[in-house]
């Protein structure tokens, strides 16, 4: 049996969730396997909006970087039996934005929030 040697420290460094509790601003990314339904293209439910109204209750400004719009706008495109060309993967974007924002407010709206870009 081996032993793995524990160092003791006068001064705790402090955790993962401490940090995250005492940030003044947290980004989230989230992803496409998060987002989108790969069958339908479907944006999945608001699981995550409870997250960040807590993160919004305790103060802290939440900045939502979101992927995934490809594949939302992508079923406006789901009658081809090939895949998608540049200029249709950016009409696909664009189209799979808007929804991901319109998702986002609704969800937001019905808490008591409003949502808004970022300044770049």
């Amino acid at each position: 049996m081996s032993s793995i040697p524990v160092q003791q420290h006068s001064a705790a460094a402090p955790t993962s969730s401490t940090r995250l509790v005492s940030a003044r601003r947290l980004i989230v990314k989230i992803g496409s396997a998060l987002i989108g339904d790969p069958e339908t293209g479907e944006i999945r439910g608001s699981w995550l909006i409870m997250d960040v109204v807590r993160f919004f209750a305790r103060g802290q400004q939440v900045i939502i970087v979101t992927s995934d719009a490809v594949a939302v706008g992508s079923s406006h495109f789901n009658h081809l039996d090939r895949s998608l060309r540049v200029e249709e993967e950016q009409t696909a974007a664009a189209i799979g934005q808007v929804q991901l924002m319109r998702a986002y407010e609704q969800s937001f709206k019905r808490l008591g929030f409003g949502v808004r870009p970022a300044k770049i």
